[in-house]
């Protein structure tokens, strides 16, 4: 295996910080389609050579990595019509940015091909470990630094007739499996571990039956219809804690177990860094359940309590969450805060600033998940500079 050429590892990391002034909001927000459904959807139709419609109402930075890495294994996209086709050889570096999504779904898809494929993310991608994947598909890799997991190269085909998945740190391992079935010639499943993010891997399986799947492990042709994404419930958390109403609620069964007045995150560890601010905001609370949100675009546990201690907040860490005071006032940072390259802790951190002022680093980071974030609150009255 050659040396790859390298990624923009830059995402999230030099971009112009954002001055947020104390402000007033009020109005309603639209909230982004969901990136569960988006990605599961974009895997699921390069599977189907026949076009697929798929709407959504804005694209963050994610699911377009997922679209421009699938484009450059053969797939057809225009911006609303999707075309699959088999896996193309490609020189090319798959380079899945800050997206853990992108980078494992699309892992177990090159890994049912025979020829070369590598993939590379930012900084915060390569810290971010998919051994547990690439052990349980069996396949050749290559790793090109002792430092860090990517750049990776890996090379199948994939031939295993058991697979053994461990569902106790990510769902997306799973999810990633049950997805490369139809190009396979079939296995035998087995998890391990206590799982979490179940509604994710139950989503997963739900929308592969929706394009023709009929049992786990075992390949089918894949049928997909044209479909409309829904809402992103997870993104909820934002409007709750800028105290601004949706416009766009996702339906009950669009959820995927994130609601926001449940504070054990078994199944909705990214709610961890909203819930944890609104808490310290209004009553307080202990979130519980959140162990696996040490492994998501930073250590979501600890990284949340220092964006609040930013804040003059306090929180304590506990083994699996937070435990929060209630009416804690914010105030405003001496100096430029840390968001840590990871666009929930941005986000957050934007609407705090929003009651104190702040100047907060990565200005463009919610572009990962929300684009249109940022232009909506100024539409509802924040004051930016």
């Amino acid at each position: 295996m050659g040396k790859p050429e390298h990624a923009n590892t830059d995402l999230g990391q030099s971009q112009p910080t954002l001055l947020v002034k104390p402000s007033t909001l009020s109005g309603s927000l639209s909230l982004p389609p969901s990136k569960s459904h988006s990605m599961r959807w974009l895997v699921l139709a390069s599977m189907d050579n026949t076009p697929t419609r798929i709407e959504m109402s804005e694209i963050g930075r994610d699911v377009n990595s997922m679209i421009k890495c699938l484009k450059k294994l053969g797939c057809f996209w225009d911006g609303s019509v999707f075309k699959g086709s088999e896996l193309l050889g490609t020189s090319q570096l798959l380079d899945c940015e800050n997206s853990g999504t992108a980078l494992r779904f699309l892992i177990a898809q090159a890994a049912t091909c025979d020829h070369e494929i590598t993939f590379d993310g930012d900084q915060s991608l390569r810290a971010r470990t998919s051994m547990p994947l690439l052990k349980s598909l069996g396949v050749e890799f290559n790793r090109f630094s002792q430092n860090a997991e990517y750049p990776l190269s890996l090379k199948g085909p994939f031939a295993k007739d058991v697979v053994v998945v461990d569902v106790s740190k990510t769902s997306q391992y799973h999810s990633a499996i049950l997805l490369m079935t139809p190009r396979t010639n079939g296995f035998e499943i087995t998890t391990v571990g206590e799982a979490v993010s179940r509604k994710h891997s139950e989503l997963t399986w739900d929308l592969c039956k929706l394009t023709g799947a009929k049992n786990l492990g075992e390949p089918w042709k894949v049928v997909c219809p044209d479909v409309s994404v829904p809402s992103d419930a997870s993104m909820a958390a934002f409007a709750k804690l800028a105290n601004l109403p949706v416009k766009n609620p996702p339906s009950p069964n669009d959820m995927i177990g994130h609601n926001l007045d449940v504070t054990n995150l078994r199944d909705s560890n990214d709610l961890i860094t909203p819930m944890a601010a609104w808490l310290a905001l209004h009553d307080g609370g202990e979130i519980s359940g959140a162990k696996h949100a040490e492994y998501k675009e930073s250590d979501r546990i600890s990284k949340t309590s220092q964006l609040l201690a930013q804040f003059g907040i306090k929180s304590k860490v506990t083994d699996e969450g937070l435990k929060i005071k209630g009416n804690q006032i914010p105030t405003r940072p001496n100096q430029i805060v840390d968001t840590f390259g990871d666009h929930r802790i941005q986000m957050t951190a934007i609407l705090l600033a929003s009651i104190c002022g702040g100047e907060i680093d990565n200005g463009k980071l919610h572009e990962i998940a929300w684009p249109s974030f940022l232009e909506q609150l100024i539409e509802c009255g924040l004051k930016v500079a």
